[in-house]
């Protein structure tokens, strides 16, 4: 299902979740089946809960623990924080201030019918 409310794309299939805010560039990533969730905000900072590999411009990076970081060269930072970390930080700042909410991030689930 591909659906857009309040400028928020909603992808959704059995095994994933994407949420999109074209208002300020924000992105979530739900995978259902490894309970894997990537959050960019609206600063291009990448927030995730799992540990990674990671290539920029031909350097490797790891992110192996909680707490973990990488500096960007443009000022934002790609972080592995615990899942409900994640949760709290997209629940306050997915959304603009007076845009309509359509998900709850921290009970994982819709506010808005579908």
């Amino acid at each position: 299902m591909i659906k857009t409310v309040e400028e928020i794309t909603i992808v959704m299939n059995n095994d994933l979740l994407i949420l999109t805010n074209r208002k300020n560039k924000s992105y979530f990533r739900y995978n259902l089946k490894d309970k894997q969730l990537i959050f960019r905000d609206s600063n291009d900072n990448i927030i995730q809960n799992y540990s990674a590999r990671i290539s920029i411009n031909f350097e490797v990076f790891y992110l192996t623990y909680e707490g973990q970081t990488i500096n960007m060269s443009d000022g934002s930072m790609i972080a592995y924080l615990s899942y409900k970390d994640i949760q709290e930080l997209a629940e306050k700042t997915f959304y603009e201030e007076g845009q309509k909410r359509v998900y709850d991030f921290v009970n994982l689930k819709f506010i808005i019918e579908l």
